[in-house]
Parts: structure tokens; C-alpha cells; sequence
């Protein structure tokens, strides 16, 4: 593995670059994580992916490595980052797969740069389908705002805290303080205008708009008990991506690759190898 950093709108945005240990020529794979985490999370799943694919893991700017931020990033600036990360790694197709709000970013990043992505991979998404879904996620989103200037980092070393934070994500609590504890400092360290620029920007009908345009074949990986993004929304959220398609993990909370690490990677890599005519919708 290798560390990148490059400039990005005045900042520095860093990545990890994983080579293949059994290249195929097959497209690179990137990884997008989500609000609040750092290309941490996806570690595991580098690691797993990495015996026939090259896999990218940026920590997106305001957050992790990748900080400090001149100025506050928000879901459109998020997928310009991303080009320019694949531009300077001389990547001309790869497949992408993003988590959470990286889904988001994801979509827009194939939306408005379909030559770059050969397919698309987006876990535990959901877009809203109304506006009064839109207009009480952006009430959370500015109580969130202020909740969030009480941030600490010294928190992390609260065991309970650390807990009491990760059972909004998981089914089960992974048995890992160290995990979780990196997880919750990724959380403490987000850059202030970055956490609430990407959030409001998550709400706007450009996500919408940019999954119905979307020309790469698409997976959607939902779990279950998700409590961040509801499983309820997922028809919705399929019925906006043409020809997506859905599979389910069972007993599983809002990290897929964490707590069903070995189900999670083998989706992936069935829907990443399968040629496109035989990839079934649903």
C-alpha cells in the first residue's frame, strides 16, 4: 500500500492506494465513505478486494488525514475531488463504491462524469422521497449543527460514549474498542462547515435529478435493520437509478462492510465480475 496526497482546492486530500496482488486488468476500484467516518472503515474491505482489483480509499477533505479544509465542502465539491484524484492517478474508468452520504457523492460523481465510472456500487443509501422528508432531515441537520460545536476529543476515551454513539449504527456492536474508537474520533474531528455543507447539500433534489441519469450498471446494497437510512425508502431509491439492482443483508445495521464483512465483499465482487447482460434487475 501507498499514500497519496494531493491539492485540492488549496488543501491537501490523501488516499491509500492498494495494488492488486493478482492483477486481471480489470478497472480500479474506489472506495467513498460517508459523513462523519474516514476511508478507515473501508480497510477490511480493501484488503479483501485487493487480491484481483487495485483499490483506492480517500479520506474525503474535512475529515481524517484530510484536513484542514480552506474552505467547507459540500457533496458537489466532494465529486470534484474525486475526479481529480482518479485524474491524478491517470485513471480513466473505475468502479465506485460509496457508502452512506458517499453514495451520494457517488451518484453525482456518475451522474456528471459517466465516462469515469464502469460501475456503481452504493451501500446503505436512501434518497428522500418527499420534500417534507427533505425539510425535517435539514431540522436534524442544523440541531445536529450546533450539538456538534460541544465536540471533544478527548470524548473518544469515554467507553460508554464510544457505545452509546455506535448503537445507532449497528445491529450488533462490533466486540473492537480500538474500531470504535477510531470511528468516533473520525466523527470528533470532521471539520465544522464541512459536516454541515455536505448535509445540507445531501437534502438538495440535484441527487435525484443525477441517479435518474445514471448510464452505469448499478448495485444497491440495503441492510435491513438500517436505522440511518431506512430500509423503507429503498423501493424508491431502486425505482430512481435506471436498471439498479437491490441485495439484501439480514441482521445488519448501517455498516455492511463491518459487521458482514465476508457477505459484503462477495455481493461486491459477483456484481463487479458479472457481465452486464447477465446482471439481473432485482
Amino acid at each position: 500500500m501507498r499514500t497519496i496526497t494531493l491539492d485540492h482546492e488549496g488543501a491537501a486530500l490523501v488516499a491509500d492506494y492498494y495494488p492488486a496482488l493478482a492483477p486481471t486488468g480489470a478497472p480500479p476500484v474506489l472506495l467513498v465513505h460517508g459523513w462523519g467516518g474516514s476511508g478507515r472503515y473501508w480497510r477490511g474491505t480493501a484488503e479483501r478486494l485487493r487480491e484481483h482489483f487495485d483499490v483506492i480509499v480517500p479520506d474525503m477533505p474535512g475529515v481524517g488525514r484530510s484536513l484542514p479544509v480552506r474552505r467547507p465542502y459540500d457533496m458537489p465539491m466532494h465529486a470534484a475531488a474525486l475526479v481529480a484524484l482518479l485524474r491524478h492517478l491517470q485513471i480513466e474508468r473505475a468502479h465506485v463504491i460509496g457508502h452512506s452520504m458517499g453514495g451520494g457523492i457517488a451518484i453525482l460523481l456518475a451522474a456528471q462524469q459517466p465516462a469515469l465510472v464502469e460501475r456503481l456500487v452504493l451501500t446503505a443509501i436512501s434518497l428522500f422521497r418527499t420534500d417534507a422528508e427533505r425539510r425535517f432531515f435539514g431540522m436534524i441537520t442544523e440541531v445536529s449543527g450546533v450539538a456538534m460545536r460541544l465536540r471533544a476529543p478527548w470524548m473518544a476515551d469515554l467507553a460508554f460514549l464510544r457505545r452509546q454513539f455506535a448503537t445507532r449504527f449497528f445491529y450488533r456492536v462490533p466486540d473492537d474498542p480500538a474500531m470504535l474508537r477510531e470511528g468516533f474520533l473520525d466523527y470528533l474531528g470532521m471539520d465544522h462547515g464541512t459536516a454541515l455543507a455536505s448535509a445540507r447539500s445531501a437534502a438538495d433534489h440535484a441527487i435525484t435529478r443525477a441517479a435518474h441519469t445514471i448510464a452505469a450498471p448499478t448495485l444497491l446494497i440495503a441492510a435491513r435493520q438500517d436505522q440511518v437510512m431506512p430500509p423503507a425508502n429503498v423501493p424508491f431509491t431502486r425505482a430512481s437509478i435506471p436498471g439498479c439492482e437491490v441485495r439484501w443483508i439480514e441482521q445488519c445495521g448501517h455498516f455492511p462492510m463491518v459487521e458482514h464483512p465476508d457477505e459484503y465483499t462477495a455481493i461486491v465482487r459477483e456484481f463487479l465480475a458479472a457481465p452486464v447482460a447477465a446482471q439481473a434487475v432485482g
